[in-house]
């Protein structure tokens, strides 16, 4: 079944001048706008349909696919404000409404809000809240540490950087564990660290084995950029200064400093490391 407030895949089978015609299976058959103004689709070509309802509850579908759906969080820009609520950008040709009741503080134009987006059951209509933390779940879920999960920044605190896993738990990246700014709306994949009691998540950016040593080595480039190009961290280090600095074991920081002075990114002569080639 074809949900709505989905985004799918949807078959043309008439076109009309800047209509065209789409069979949306058990919903029958939709006209929608062609709002690409260089494609001339034609019966047979699929292409993305975001089914929705309009302000009569009939079934509708608008060409191309929201930033975010229902049921999900996004970083968006708001572009206007009326007397009733505020209007964000979610990618479609109709604005998203956020009423009043839903803001936290009063909302700028040219402003960007961290919203969830739900169907309002009194309009039947998607909206968006900025009262996101009342749509994080705390129930016990089946999320195990070294699970793949995809997680989005929510915020900065003084332990790290808050994010949603999955689009519905509570996570967090510890600051010492993190080592580039890691903005609001950032959508990322992470790894469960670990699993508390609350069922919130510890989570980290990478497995902390061999298998991410490209990354490791991406996090030595961006410490030696900030760092005027040179650090006396090395090879001789003590463990707990590699992982205090950058949350990896000796192992792997040496292995990570080998590849790069291999690729002749940085000069390991001396005590210092230095940066002598920025990655291409």
């Amino acid at each position: 079944m074809l949900q709505i407030w989905k985004t799918h895949q949807l078959e043309i089978i008439k076109v009309k001048g800047d209509k065209f015609i789409v069979n949306a299976e058990e919903h029958g058959e939709i006209e929608v706008l062609n709002n690409d103004l260089v494609f001339q689709f034609k019966p047979g070509d699929k292409t993305d349909i975001f089914l929705h309802t309009d302000t009569e509850n009939n079934i509708v579908g608008t060409h191309g696919k929201p930033i975010a759906e229902p049921g999900e969080f996004a970083y968006l820009k708001l572009v206007s404000n009326s007397s009733i609520g505020s209007f964000l950008d979610w990618g479609l040709e109709k604005d998203l409404f956020c009423p009043f009741r839903e803001q936290k503080q009063e909302m700028k134009v040219n402003h960007y809000y961290l919203v969830y987006i739900y169907i309002d059951h009194e309009t039947n209509r998607a909206v968006a809240s900025t009262k996101y933390e009342r749509f994080l779940s705390s129930e016990e879920h089946d999320l195990i540490e070294g699970q793949k999960v995809n997680a989005m920044i929510l915020n900065k605190s003084q332990l790290g950087y808050n994010a949603v896993v999955n689009n519905k738990y509570q996570g967090l990246f510890y600051k010492n564990e993190v080592f580039s700014e890691l903005k609001p709306g950032k959508k990322i994949t992470a790894i469960i660290k670990n699993v508390r009691e609350d069922f919130k998540l510890d989570l980290r950016l990478f497995k902390n084995d061999g298998s991410d040593i490209e990354k490791f080595e991406e996090m030595i480039i961006s410490y030696l950029q900030n760092h005027d190009n040179k650090m006396h961290i090395n090879d001789d280090s003590e463990p707990e200064l590699i992982y205090h600095t950058f949350g990896i074991s000796k192992k792997n920081f040496k292995k990570a400093l080998g590849g790069l002075y291999k690729k002749g990114l940085v000069d390991l002569s001396t005590n210092a490391v230095k940066l002598i080639k920025n990655p291409q």
